[in-house]
């Protein structure tokens, strides 16, 4: 990740999942904590945006005390040099600026780090034209107790955003391959060789009906056949990962990580299949 020399940088994939939060409710305001680190040239780079249950109106927010708590909690555990860098809240409708309680709240946050930033997004014109240039986007730090000025910032795109943009870019449709019986037969071979440990009896078995799900037969496909079955196996088991996903992450942004979630068990599922395949 290459940084130009600017005051503040953003991570594309922090507004992202600002929005991805907000939109849960676009009426009210919505608020998180930004996570981040001064690099050597003295810019304050902005890596994350961190969340939990909050008290929200059109015009008032405010993060719990359990939330900030376990944001912190959190923060300790990762690997990465990073600390909480300011705050962010959304503005909708009625554009960017720091009120005179979202300037106590700023005071705050710079009597603990003195390059702490406020972040004010007005995303209402945006939700209505899907535009890049439609999102009113603004950093603000305190020049005294009382004034604030805006600080010019950039927009960067690391690893896991260019990824994710360039999956938002394909009209992606599933489909099942259809291979042949001796394919089949190699497959089922292959995978009752797998002996690891990381895969369970049960996965495996569930693999098994996969593959039979992919030969040519078309008994396999009709109404109440084996591969019906098999198939509604999978979407079952899929459908309840995703609830424990929502279980472990807080209820305001579940949706969008159980959506990862389960994208990453439907790639895991099918590498198992082609180091089966392949082996």
């Amino acid at each position: 990740m290459t940084h130009s020399k600017k005051e503040i940088l953003i991570s594309a994939y922090v507004l992202a999942k600002l929005l991805a939060v907000d939109s849960l409710d676009k009426s009210k305001e919505s608020a998180g904590l930004l996570l981040g680190y001064v690099n050597d040239e003295g810019t304050l780079v902005i890596t994350d945006f961190d969340t939990g249950r909050q008290q929200q109106t059109s015009t008032y927010v405010v993060l719990s005390d359990e939330a900030l708590v376990q944001i912190v909690e959190d923060l300790q555990k990762r690997d990465k040099d990073e600390t909480i860098v300011g705050w962010a809240h959304t503005h909708p409708s009625y554009g960017c600026f720091l009120s005179g309680t979202d300037k106590g709240t700023q005071r705050t946050y710079q009597n603990l780090f003195s390059q702490a930033v406020a972040l004010v997004v007005d995303p209402s014109k945006y939700y209505r034209s899907s535009k890049q240039e439609d999102l009113e986007v603004k950093f603000f730090r305190l020049v005294n107790e009382l004034d604030y000025k805006a600080i010019p910032f950039g927009i960067y795109y690391d690893d896991l955003t260019t990824h994710l943009a360039n999956l938002v870019e394909f009209n992606i449709k599933w489909e099942l391959p259809k291979l042949s019986s001796e394919e089949v037969r190699q497959l089922h071979e292959k995978l009752s060789t797998i002996t690891s440990p990381a895969m369970l009896e049960t996965d495996k078995q569930l693999l098994h009906g996969f593959i039979d799900a992919l030969s040519t037969s078309t008994e396999v496909f009709v109404e109440g056949g084996e591969g019906k079955d098999v198939l509604e196996t999978i979407d079952l088991k899929l459908s309840e990962i995703a609830r424990d996903v929502n279980h472990i992450y807080n209820e305001e942004t579940s949706n969008f990580y159980a959506v990862l979630n389960v994208v990453a068990v439907i790639v895991i599922a099918i590498s198992w299949l082609l180091i089966a395949f392949l082996a």
